[in-house]
């Protein structure tokens, strides 16, 4: 019990050292790292490489061990993407897309068939009867499909009640 209060006393005299500017110099500069409290120890945060360390209290001494991060995976990537997108950006229209550009019709290959449909202008009337056979044939489907559900419940399979 003892040791406990000795514990917490101990953090937080270094709580509240670690609150005032640690490693600031002489002339009002900009510190040089931060520490917060943390569960079991303090982390310390160096302000100018952004590396962190993990400090505790180890048989009556602290010391700090620096916490593992892929900050130079994170650094690579980050440059590998402002290459692509240079790369990209240098091959203009031809490499990337416009999705916001009309759709381009395609030039006619040499032995395709063309559709019944190509050259024609689409008209309302067009789309209305395109549209009525959609109507149709969703129509069709659905008066299939709830005749299979009256033969179902009418005759079921062997052994099973709907």
């Amino acid at each position: 019990m003892t040791r406990t209060i000795l514990f917490a006393s101990l953090l937080l005299v270094a709580a509240s050292l670690v609150a005032a500017p640690v490693g600031a110099g002489a002339q009002g500069t900009e510190p040089g790292f931060t520490m917060q409290p943390v569960e079991g120890g303090l982390m310390k945060l160096d302000t100018r490489t952004g590396s962190m360390s993990f400090c505790s209290s180890r048989a009556g001494a602290w010391t700090c061990a620096v916490v593992p991060e892929d900050r130079a995976a994170f650094e690579a990537e980050i440059a590998r993407l402002h290459d692509r997108i240079a790369s990209l950006e240098k091959r203009g229209a031809t490499g990337v897309p416009d999705i916001m550009a009309p759709p381009a019709t395609s030039p006619p290959t040499p032995n395709a068939t063309p559709s019944p449909d190509a050259g024609k202008p689409t008209t309302p009337e067009d789309v209305q009867g395109k549209m009525d056979e959609a109507i149709d044939m969703a129509e069709q489907v659905f008066r299939r499909f709830f005749q299979m559900v009256e033969r179902l419940r009418n005759d079921p399979p062997a052994g099973q009640k709907l």
